[in-house]
């Protein structure tokens, strides 16, 4: 934002640097510690018996509510633009899709390392931005794509003597599928921002969590886990992920991504995965061999890397991009 010397008559009030209320760094870290607890909510709601899939319609039912408010109060538009709609549908149900997957890798592999292999979207957005858009990513980011790889068979227990079958297979790959779906997502997030009349991300997201929750309440009809939370520990369990999650932890990390550094965005959100992981070994006694927590350095350490190697080459000039949801496990 420029800025005006406080000599120049001609400054007006509005145009005067004022110092930032809450600094941005320490929302970028408060948002990335919220989102870092979106895995153990669901793993303790699911251990109150409440399906995966009925916590994704939950998680995300709630958080449409609460970004819906916040874009009211904010006095944001709400309306959609008719052909963004169909759009906004394809999302949430990706959105869907990446929740129908992540939950149960949660369940089946635990906390950490699902968020591990989910953060490995760093990859999958940038191979579909390069598939759909034309963006190729610069020639570092290749190099950290193979590292990365490295790091995430020695994290799913290779050297480890982890039996790698059964639900123990399923959860890893079902954590991986996690951030191909989660990459979806962004894409198609990206694509609504660039829609007319633009919407703010708010509303882009309050749109998408409302999509996703119909679509995973429609999916939650053809299955038999339980639907509605029993305990008062699963609806709190419910409304933090929804709106403390879901829509608080987004909200600040999208107001503060833009204007910090990519190496620093990029770094603060690494905290996710870790803290994660953190949290699943103190609170859910969850367990990693030396193996496994050196392959998920390396692992993180190759997202950052790829984070920094992102750059594209449009085939074509494009309208300027609305900031969108960071591409950050949340």
């Amino acid at each position: 934002m420029s800025q005006r010397s406080p000599g120049n008559p001609s400054a007006s009030p509005s145009h005067l640097a004022r110092p930032p209320r809450f600094p941005t760094l320490t929302m970028l870290l408060v948002g990335a510690v919220c989102i870092s607890w979106a895995p153990i909510f669901v793993k303790v709601a699911a251990r109150q018996e409440l399906g995966p899939t009925s916590i994704a319609f939950w998680r995300l039912l709630f958080g449409a509510i609460t970004l819906f408010g916040a874009a009211a109060a904010t006095r944001r538009p709400l309306r959609l633009p008719p052909r963004a709609t169909g759009l906004a549908l394809l999302g949430g149900a990706i959105f869907t899709a990446d929740l129908f997957l992540w939950h149960r890798s949660i369940n089946l592999v635990g906390a950490g390392l699902a968020t591990i292999f989910a953060a490995t979207q760093v990859f999958n957005t940038a191979g579909l931005n390069w598939l759909f858009l034309g963006e190729r990513p610069r020639g570092r980011f290749f190099v950290a794509a193979a590292v990365g790889l490295v790091g995430v068979c020695l994290v799913a227990g290779l050297g480890s003597g982890i039996a790698i079958r059964g639900d123990y297979a399923r959860g890893v790959a079902m954590g991986l599928a996690t951030g191909l779906a989660y990459g979806g997502y962004l894409l198609s997030t990206r694509q609504l921002g660039r829609h007319e009349p633009r919407l703010s991300p708010i509303t882009i997201v309050a749109w998408l969590s409302l999509g996703g929750a119909v679509t995973s309440g429609l999916v939650c009809l053809f299955e038999h886990d339980v639907f509605m939370p029993r305990t008062p520990l699963t609806w709190w369990m419910l409304v933090a992920l929804g709106a403390g999650v879901q829509a608080g932890g987004w909200w600040a990390i999208a107001t503060a991504l833009p204007r910090v550094s990519g190496a620093t965005g990029g770094l603060v959100l690494l905290l996710q995965p870790v803290l994660a992981t953190l949290w699943g070994r103190l609170l859910l006694d969850e367990r990693l061999t030396p193996i496994q927590l050196g392959g998920a350095a390396l692992t993180l350490g190759a997202i950052y890397a790829g984070t920094l190697g992102l750059g594209s080459l449009a085939r074509a000039p494009q309208k300027p991009n609305r900031p969108t949801p960071p591409p950050s496990r949340s």
